[in-house]
């Protein structure tokens, strides 16, 4: 956020949501949340950082359209958190938060996901009350994060 001189202090983070923040001055809060390609990938990815399980890795196997895929766990996590009833609760209390959605897979591109929402995703988040922005985000390396921002 330093890049573009925004401040961000972590009041709380009670889980949910993630945190209660203040960004620039305005008080908001955070979820986060991830769309892995499998379940397979995310078992992969969890147990490889885990200190108290094996590393099991992903089988591997053909890849037919990783986008399509991508799109449809974006499009699956995002729902769930816009129907999830704590999320409700939070954005009837403290407003409208912001969610951030990791996308963690071999093979897909971040724009092409973002830019191939659905158009009934699209009309849900202009109809909602629970977030004012939706970012993607990949990981590049281990301190920078890509972002796009889908609503």
């Amino acid at each position: 956020m330093a890049g573009v001189s925004q401040s961000l202090a972590v009041k709380a983070q009670p889980d949910p949501p993630d945190a209660f923040v203040e960004i620039d001055g305005a008080d908001t809060w955070i979820e986060i949340t991830d769309a892995f390609y499998s379940q397979d990938v995310a078992i992969s990815i969890t147990s490889y950082g885990a200190d108290d399980v094996p590393h099991r890795p992903s089988q591997g196997g053909l890849v037919a359209d990783p986008d399509e895929i991508t799109i449809s766990k974006v499009v699956s996590v995002i729902s769930e958190k816009l129907n999830k009833q704590t999320m409700t609760s939070i954005a009837n209390s403290n407003g409208k938060g912001t969610l951030l959605v990791g996308l963690y897979g071999p093979f897909f591109d971040l724009d092409e996901v973002a830019n191939n929402l659905p158009e009934t995703l699209k009309t849900d988040l202009a109809n909602q009350q629970v977030f004012d922005s939706i970012y993607l985000y990949e990981t590049c390396n281990a301190n920078v994060h890509k972002y796009k921002k889908v609503l």
